[in-house]
């Protein structure tokens, strides 16, 4: 199975170029008080390529990052690109076997982590034989600054490739982490899909010269973990316009402390991933009324999570110069469909528009639907798309499949094309509960829990039972005046009998990850001992 680049993308050469088109005093990485300007950044980002080289690095090594939402997270990434080494994400919050599990299985040969982190990673350089070179960045023992400190700052100057990538490693919600790898030439085709993007790059050239005109680049603000895709991707599509990451500086997410820095570094767009950040932004405007000056706030997208309908209205309203876009993608593929909501338009929770390359294909027979044509199956697009899982031929050929003359991305969720054109999710197959012989989709009912009243967050799971096989049951966090009986009347109009959850368990707080997406592991560990 072989596939063409999308494009000939490399973001070490966009960057580069970038560089040589904004002013060198406009900002590039902000976080609180600490801003590191366009001409301190390409420096910077140079001498840390340069560097990376010199410590015996060669192209295509994977270089991992163990870091926050602080500006060397972007750097190391950056500078990754522009060496051609190939950038690894780490969830922060693994354990020291679960970092090394990942650093095995792509055998990383560096590893950048922040200081907090150092005690975590101490054990890894003796168990990694193909770990050679291990940076702190902060604190005593930082090794990081004298990299981008010292040496020569100018472009490399070297010949790249649209094949030089990155791989993200998905924790997905059974099994291990798994590595997807991303060529750089179609990361950058599927980032030019999105409705955000006002006029297409069509060349090198011609990046370069929206660059130079673009005198009002945006600033993006990424609220979720870069360490999450959709954060990192943001942050690089905004730079490599020339433009601006802006990143909190505290640990977990307060809504006040992102108005508030929207307000100060007049942020343009956030990136974040569904109600689990949207709500609590939502309530912080309506408890301060006038408090943020946001006129500068054009854009708020979400990927990852579902994003519901009450809050999307809330926020237009308080915010009616606002566009909010759904993202609906995957790890594997991204740019399915796009749901816009605005003072004028709404597409309703969980419908989308698709994107130019997505189908749907019939589960039984693989006939890939024509693109007007109503149906329910696979959701899917064609290329361009990651290459695949890193290590894993079985797992990539399940999931990167050839029908006729076309090779698709399946990553498992189920959708409906309606009869108007939009996709409707339905839900992802391995989350899916077999209760009776029926097939439920935990999405479905998760976001008709989201819908009745006093209902602010859900998380759906199977549990064993001796009569149904899996018996559901929602896992709630509610608002005053929250009564089970109005609630379970709504359900019952919205799903079908067999979808409605046998128990709902409240909790002040639901099981996540630091992304925002749903841990169904320890939701299920949590409704088993509650239902035991």
């Amino acid at each position: 199975m072989t596939r063409t680049r999308a494009g000939n993308w490399n973001f070490g050469d966009l960057l580069d170029i970038a560089a040589a088109h904004v002013p060198a005093e406009r900002p590039a990485l902000v976080r609180g008080d600490r801003t590191i300007c366009w001409g301190d950044f390409d420096a910077r980002t140079n001498r840390l390529a340069r560097a990376m080289l010199a410590g015996g690095l060669q192209t295509g090594d994977r270089v991992a990052i163990l870091a926050r939402n602080i500006p060397e997270f972007i750097e190391i990434a950056c500078a990754a690109f522009k060496a051609r080494l190939t950038h690894v994400n780490i969830n922060y919050r693994y354990t020291t076997a679960e970092i090394e599990y990942v650093l095995a299985d792509c055998q990383a040969a560096a590893l950048f982590h922040q200081d907090e982190f150092a005690s975590v990673v101490a054990p890894l350089p003796a168990a990694l034989d193909h770990l050679r070179l291990m940076v702190q960045i902060g604190g005593e023992g930082d090794g990081y600054e004298a990299m981008v400190a010292e040496g020569d700052g100018a472009p490399l100057g070297i010949v790249r490739s649209a094949d030089d990538g990155y791989l993200l490693y998905t924790g997905g919600t059974t099994g291990r982490p798994k590595g997807v790898m991303w060529a750089a030439g179609d990361a950058r085709a599927v980032q030019l899909e999105s409705p955000t993007v006002r006029t297409p790059v069509l060349t090198l050239d011609d990046h370069g010269r929206q660059v130079a005109a673009n005198v009002t680049p945006g600033r993006v603000l990424p609220a979720c973990p870069l360490m999450h895709g959709a954060g990192l991707n943001s942050s690089m599509a905004e730079l490599l316009m020339g433009g601006t990451a802006v990143l909190l500086e505290k640990d977990s997410f307060n809504a006040a402390e992102l108005w508030d820095q929207v307000e100060r570094h007049r942020v343009s767009r956030i990136l974040i991933v569904g109600d689990v950040f949207a709500r609590p932004m939502l309530q912080a405007l309506e408890a301060h009324p006038g408090r943020w000056d946001l006129a500068s706030l054009k854009v708020i997208s979400s990927a990852g999570l579902m994003w519901s309908e009450e809050v999307k209205r809330g926020l237009v309203a308080q915010l009616p110069q606002l566009s909010l876009v759904d993202i609906l993608g995957a790890s594997e593929a991204s740019g399915f469909g796009y749901a816009v909501t605005n003072a004028l338009r709404s597409t309703p929770t969980g419908y989308f528009e698709p994107g130019r390359q997505t189908v749907i294909i019939d589960v039984e027979t693989d006939r890939v639907l024509a693109d007007d044509e109503p149906g329910t199956g696979w959701l899917a697009r064609r290329p361009p798309f990651a290459l695949g899982y890193y290590g894993d031929p079985e797992k990539t050929a399940q999931t990167y499949r050839q029908i006729d003359d076309t090779v698709y991305a399946i990553p498992g969720d189920m959708a409906e094309r309606t009869a108007d054109g939009l996709i409707r999710l339905i839900g992802r197959g391995n989350l899916c509960i077999n209760t009776g012989g029926e097939k439920v989709f935990v999405e479905e009912v998760e976001e008709a829990l989201k819908r009745a009243p006093g209902i602010e967050d859900a998380i759906v799971v199977g549990v064993p039972d001796e009569t149904w096989g899996k018996a559901i049951v929602a896992l709630i966090r509610t608002a005053p005046g929250y009564d089970e009986a109005s609630a379970r009347a709504v359900l019952e109009a919205d799903l079908a009998r067999y979808k409605l959850p046998r128990r709902m368990i409240v909790l002040d707080d639901l099981p996540r990850h630091a992304s925002g997406k749903s841990d169904y592991r320890r939701a299920t560990e949590m409704a088993l001992a509650a239902t035991s």
